[in-house]
């Protein structure tokens, strides 16, 4: 009887040597990172650029959420608590670093244009100065059946407001001159 009982004493025994080695053994430690990732960490950082990269991965892991970070920042004005001096982000989280790419040939800066050229009224613009007084232009309140027509109204409509306003414009640059020449004379 003492032959039975053996196999199973030894099992019994390996079952509890396995389990004492499995809850005292040595502990890894827990993954951090787990449930943070790069794109939670790039939202946070571009929403609030000024917080510091570290900060921001050391309250995604205790967060596991970029709405809470974000609204940690908001509630400490701007700021974040700063991660113990041990933390280290691990390269895959850190945001990427946009490159710049610099142009081939640096173009010259832009002439500013005007109204006048952007829209390529310069023609009408002689023609428009001396209709002004003359020819009372119909103001167009139908609406169109048809999108072409409605198009080409409002067309219409912007091109006689920008010359309108440029004529207003010349008018009262003549007027404060001439206010201005009288008082130079005296």
């Amino acid at each position: 009887m003492a032959s039975e009982d053996v196999l199973p004493t030894l099992i019994l025994v390996a079952i509890v040597y396995g389990l004492y080695r499995w809850l005292t053994g040595p502990k890894e430690p827990a993954d951090v990172f787990r449930g943070v990732r790069r794109e939670m960490v790039e939202s946070v950082t571009a929403a609030f650029p000024d917080v510091p990269v570290d900060a921001v991965v050391y309250s995604l892991t205790r967060t596991r959420n970029a709405q809470s970070t974000s609204e940690i920042i908001l509630d400490r004005g701007g700021t974040l608590p700063t991660p113990p001096p041990n933390f280290i982000v691990p390269d895959h989280l850190r945001p990427a670093v946009a490159v710049p790419v610099a142009p081939a040939k640096a173009a010259p800066p832009a002439k500013p244009t005007s109204l006048i050229e952007r829209y390529g009224l310069s023609s009408r613009v002689s023609v428009a100065a001396a209709a002004s007084n003359t020819d009372a232009q119909p103001a167009g309140g139908k609406w169109e059946a048809d999108r072409a027509a409605r198009e080409a109204e409002l067309k219409l409509r912007k091109e006689r407001m920008i010359l309108e306003a440029r004529r207003r414009m010349l008018e009262k640059q003549k007027k404060p001159a001439a206010p201005a020449d009288a008082a130079a004379a005296q």
